[in-house]
């Protein structure tokens, strides 16, 4: 026998469990306001910290949770260790770290060194085997050999990604996973493919699916995200300077969607981490190519630690500025403008008049002894 709905009673009320967001009281999300841990993370670099505080700011500075932080440089610079030193504060706090790796793969030996350095610099004494392995199984550890693998980690992430109680996700070597699969230069223009074409003008729809799947995916967690690239070199035909390092990856939507950036480069002996952009605002203007914006001095030692160098106030000394050696200045060719006519142009601009009236005069005092021999 069919049952009849009457589609005139009102329908029954759902239960609280079924909606798609559960009622969170004021008091309670002020007791988690609360409660919540530091709002950043210290770099280990006092002077770095502060200025990545911004000025006139009595907040704590460093790498702020939800935000997406961009560190770029030259192979061999000093990201990966700074980075280290970073993570194992943040496991010997008791903190989850989520490493992923693009490029090469991380060393056990590395980390295990930071940490035992960072145990023995809290407690005083030296660190146990039993300490480091504890501290070490916080850290998980990813290997991403594709693009399509990040963007699936991000993008579609599992219910346990990132683990519970994780401040900090670090994306070593983005810029090798994009330029695998989107390079900067493919072929000459006019032998390209349709699918080469498709491909150079997707490279940037990526950044931009990226960047906002990993600014969503630290706001949502409350976590850190840290990614490292390399270089890529721009000309500088404006100004008539040489060509000049710049970030391995760029554009509009990437840029605007990173809320710190630092370089980290060095100058022979000498290392620095420069803020080009710090809480969303850049520091150096668009023109400003090759700039470093302000920078702080630092060194890595030979058991992998790092140590600040300098004063550590917010703004460098004058000695830092000074000890990094720009490139020479190339002298420049004539501007179009500058090249004179002949009506505006002064005969004697280069010179050659008074030139012209010696060799005058003495081809007159020639002519004049040569007719002087003839008459006799």
């Amino acid at each position: 026998m069919a049952t009849v709905i009457d589609i005139t009673s009102s329908p029954q009320k759902l239960p609280p469990s079924s909606h798609r967001l559960p009622t969170v009281s004021a008091s309670d999300a002020l007791q988690e306001l609360q409660t919540a841990g530091p709002e950043t993370i210290a770099t280990t670099l006092p002077a770095l910290d502060t200025l990545l505080a911004g000025v006139g700011t009595n907040s704590i500075g460093g790498l702020g949770r939800g935000k997406t932080t961009e560190i770029w440089g030259p192979v061999g610079a000093g990201k990966t260790a700074l980075l280290l030193q970073i993570a194992a504060r943040e496991l010997c706090r008791g903190s989850t770290v989520v490493w992923i790796d693009g490029s090469s793969p991380l060393v056990a030996t590395r980390l295990d060194s930071a940490i035992e350095q960072r145990t023995s610099a809290m407690s005083g004494i030296a660190a146990t085997q039993g300490e480091i392995v504890r501290y070490r199984n916080n850290l998980k550890h990813y290997r991403v050999p594709t693009l399509s693998h990040l963007l699936a980690m991000v993008l579609h992430s599992q219910p346990d990604f990132p683990p519970s109680g994780t401040t900090m996700v670090v994306i070593r070597g983005l810029n090798t996973l994009i330029d695998i699969d989107y390079p900067r230069i493919l072929f000459a223009s006019a032998g390209k493919s349709p699918q080469q074409k498709w491909q150079a003008g997707r490279r940037y729809a990526v950044l931009g699916s990226l960047i906002a799947g990993l600014n969503k995916l630290a706001v949502l967690n409350n976590v850190a995200i840290v990614a490292t690239t390399g270089c890529a070199s721009r000309t500088r035909s404006d100004s008539g300077l040489g060509s000049a390092l710049v970030p391995g990856i760029s554009g509009a939507e990437w840029d605007g969607g990173v809320w710190n950036r630092l370089v980290i480069f060095r100058d022979f002996h000498c290392r620095f981490v420069g803020v080009q952009k710090s809480q969303g605002r850049s520091l150096i203007g668009r023109q400003e190519i090759g700039e470093t914006g302000k920078i702080v001095a630092f060194d890595v030692e030979h058991d992998g630690s790092v140590r600040q160098q300098g004063p550590s106030s917010s703004l460098p000394s004058e000695a830092l500025r000074k000890s990094i050696s720009r490139s020479p200045a190339k002298p420049r060719g004539r501007y179009i403008d500058e090249v004179a006519d002949s009506e505006g142009e002064d005969a004697d601009e280069y010179g050659w008049a008074e030139t012209d009236e010696d060799a005058l005069t003495a081809d007159t005092g020639v002519d004049e002894t040569t007719e002087q021999i003839a008459t006799a």
